[in-house]
């Protein structure tokens, strides 16, 4: 496996997860999950909002196919403390038109500082620099303004509607 080192902002450092960082962060293992990470949790030990269902389908994913690393799950850390704040990603490698998708899920507690909004500007920045990657793409639901204001602020977008299966009519935005 490669190395992937962090993505450095102002206020947040992204943090890639590998698949035994995950597995530990699913089993509930603190001691574990904060030592493979460097960062520290928040009590108790959960996933971001929304990342829950998430964590073990990158987890097995990772874990099978470890190449993969940064195609899927970030720690977003706040840099003056060594707090998870939350986490951002892909939903893997990129689709059919060499676009990646990107997510992002800040703890309630750490929402509203920005942290979503420069997880994203780094995750758009470091998934445009890949080989063969045409550009980085979020849906985020049209009543849901804090998330399209994160995408807007990271420099994506609008480019249409779609509808989700689980949430209902969604903004398409991208950066290319």
């Amino acid at each position: 496996m490669q190395y992937l080192g962090p993505l450095v902002g102002d206020c947040v450092e992204m943090r890639p997860l590998s698949g035994d960082a995950l597995a530990v962060w699913a089993d509930g293992d603190r001691e574990a999950v904060e030592r493979l990470t460097g960062a520290v949790f928040p009590d108790p030990l959960v996933a971001p909002p929304l990342m829950d269902d998430a964590l073990p389908f990158m987890r097995d994913r990772l874990l099978e196919n470890p190449d993969e690393i940064g195609l899927w799950s970030w720690l977003c850390v706040r840099r003056a403390t060594g707090q998870a704040v939350g986490s951002a990603g892909f939903a893997g490698p990129p689709d059919q038109d060499g676009f990646l998708v990107l997510g992002y899920a800040i703890y309630p507690s750490f929402a509203g500082a920005g942290y979503a909004s420069q997880a994203a500007s780094l995750l758009r920045e470091w998934g445009l620099s890949r080989p063969g990657i045409t550009g980085v793409r979020i849906t985020a639901p049209v009543d849901h303004p804090a998330s399209l204001r994160v995408a807007a602020k990271a420099g994506f977008v609008a480019v249409g509607r779609a509808h989700d299966a689980e949430a209902g009519e969604v903004v398409v935005l991208e950066a290319r």
